[in-house]
């Protein structure tokens, strides 16, 4: 609870006891006193029950009100026609509360409220149509917030007026239609737009690349189609992170006209065509063109970034490309070129000591492991199954002492199986089957730990932040205090997945699954003897 003395502090203009533990109902604290406040943040506490804003009735001075639940246990009401208020805020922020509860309805107060410059109502339980008239004859308003509620319908901005929002956020909504032609003259300055998770439809307008300050955009899991306008690509050029994905998006994005320096492209789920070598990518973070249909060889230059920059992510899994595999490869943390028409052998430049997941699956890679791909302590993932693959285990696998993942399955791999991989401390899941593998199982396969000893938070569970200040818009009070309201920044996650035979069938396991997963496959060769006895024993322990 609120201390009671808080009655006595009629002078108080600036209250922060956000991230603690205070709990309990607010409707009887000592806040309706506080009529001189300017400031007041009672986020991520353990507060619970029914708050009205109505005990700000006489707060004639408040120009920032912060709640950020993280309990969900807090109902907000808004919404008392007992009260009219006296203040004119600048800042609101009402997030993860239960927001109007019986109603769902979007703060009708702010209608009169014109000097706003943020509003935050992100995972409040809203719902209705798009509030277009908080937008109108508010010039000042900069940040708007509305992400994870339940809106329906066509989104529109006022088409009579220019708008000075530098940040929108309007993702896993339920918005629908096409975005308004002019969508970018509208809102010329934005610099973070995130409408993810609707179900908006049909071309982009070509004015999105009149979005000069663009930095961010997000437009992933839409039914968005058509080709993107080329001003995107070409005119935007301080944007820095880019979604397109799982979208039906079509045509040749990479063309001459490509002239974006980014942190993060993610153009996965779509229809895109054409090849990579038209022009030199600059991606600096992340690159995920997934399942979709690029053609061509991957060029040298795939991987360009200094030193100092972001570990780099590639997938270009599931399309078309044939040819090598180049070396420059070898500067990614996670390489994902599976289900593509990749030939020829796996070059011994390609030196893996940074890389974390190598997954290579459904190519047509032959000859055997270059021993010097094989020196890595890095790599926890080495995913090669389903190529053609010849030869033993080099005895170099040891090098190796990081590796959780191994998966040989569905190549041509001959000769008795090395006794390195007993020393393989942090091996899960071992697929050495459909091969051509002879003689016995090693008897120091017992020792192995399968699973036991992997590293803990395994990046499977972990998704890659590309975080930056541009994501973090300051605003300044009154009393000159600082506070953020963070943009959700594009997520970049390590998509690891296996094919394993459990219970005589084939399942697909992917991700957090795969922590607590641990299985050793040697089906499908020419194995002799018997099972060492202590490995019979174990395997019925073993997932």
């Amino acid at each position: 609870m609120l201390p009671p003395c808080l009655n006595n502090l009629t002078s108080l203009s600036y209250l922060d006891i956000s991230w603690n533990r205070f709990s309990g109902s607010l409707s009887s604290s000592p806040i309706a006193s506080l009529t001189s406040l300017e400031y007041i943040d009672l986020s991520y506490n353990l507060f619970e029950g029914l708050f009205s804003f109505s005990l700000f009735a006489n707060h004639s001075k408040l120009k920032v009100i912060q709640f950020l639940s993280d309990n969900n246990k807090l109902d907000i009401e808004t919404e008392n026609h007992s009260w009219d208020p006296l203040f004119q805020l600048k800042v609101l922020v009402l997030s993860n509360c239960n927001l109007n509860k019986l109603t769902g309805n979007f703060p009708k107060f702010l209608l009169d409220q014109h000097e706003l410059e943020v509003v935050d109502i992100s995972h409040s339980k809203l719902n209705g149509s798009f509030p277009i008239w908080l937008l109108e004859n508010k010039t000042g308003l900069q940040q708007l917030n509305l992400r994870s509620n339940s809106f329906t319908g066509e989104f529109h901005l006022p088409s009579d007026h220019y708008m000075n929002l530098r940040w929108l956020d309007l993702s896993d909504n339920h918005f629908d239609g096409k975005l308004q032609g002019n969508i970018g003259k509208r809102i010329p300055k934005i610099e973070y737009l995130n409408i993810s998770q609707n179900q908006f439809e049909g071309n982009l307008p070509s004015s999105i690349g009149d979005m000069s300050n663009l930095q961010a955009l997000d437009l992933s899991f839409n039914n968005f189609s058509g080709e993107v306008p080329m001003g995107l690509v070409a005119n935007c050029a301080s944007l820095r992170v880019l979604s397109l994905s799982n979208n039906n998006f079509q045509g040749e994005i990479f063309s001459k006209h490509f002239n974006l320096l980014l942190l993060s492209l993610k153009l996965q789920n779509n229809n895109f065509t054409g090849a990579l070598s038209v022009v030199p990518l600059k991606v600096y973070g992340g690159l995920n063109i997934s399942n979709n249909h690029m053609t061509g060889t991957i060029p040298q230059w795939i991987v360009n970034r200094s030193t100092s920059s972001p570990k780099f992510f590639v997938d270009l899994s599931s399309n078309s490309f044939e040819g090598q595999i180049p070396c420059g490869l070898a500067s990614s943390d996670t390489i994902n070129l599976s289900h593509n028409l990749l030939s020829g052998l796996l070059p011994s430049c390609l030196n893996l000591q940074d890389v974390r997941h190598l997954l290579l699956e459904g190519n047509k890679l032959t000859g055997s492991l270059p021993k010097a791909i094989l020196n890595s302590s890095s790599l926890m993932t080495l995913d090669i199954r389903d190529n053609r693959f010849t030869g033993s285990i080099p005895d170099e696998i040891v090098g190796l002492s990081n590796l959780q993942l191994l998966s040989l399955s569905g190549n041509h791999f001959s000769g008795v199986i090395s006794k390195q991989l007993c020393r393989l401390k942090r091996i899960g899941i071992m697929d050495l089957s459909n091969n051509s593998f002879s003689g016995s199982i090693p008897y120091c396969f017992n020792n192995i730990s399968f699973g036991k000893l992997a590293t803990s938070g395994f990046v499977y569970t972990q998704g890659v932040f590309f975080s930056s200040p541009m994501f973090s818009f300051p605003y300044k009070s009154l009393l000159n205090r600082d506070f953020l309201i963070e943009g959700s920044s594009l997520d970049f996650y390590v998509q690891v997945e296996i094919e394993f035979v459990t219970k005589n069938r084939f399942n697909l396991y992917k991700n957090s699954i795969l922590d607590i997963m641990s299985g050793l496959d040697l089906s499908f060769n020419n194995l002799i003897g018997e099972i060492p006895p202590e490995l019979d024993n174990y395997l019925q322990f073993m997932h």
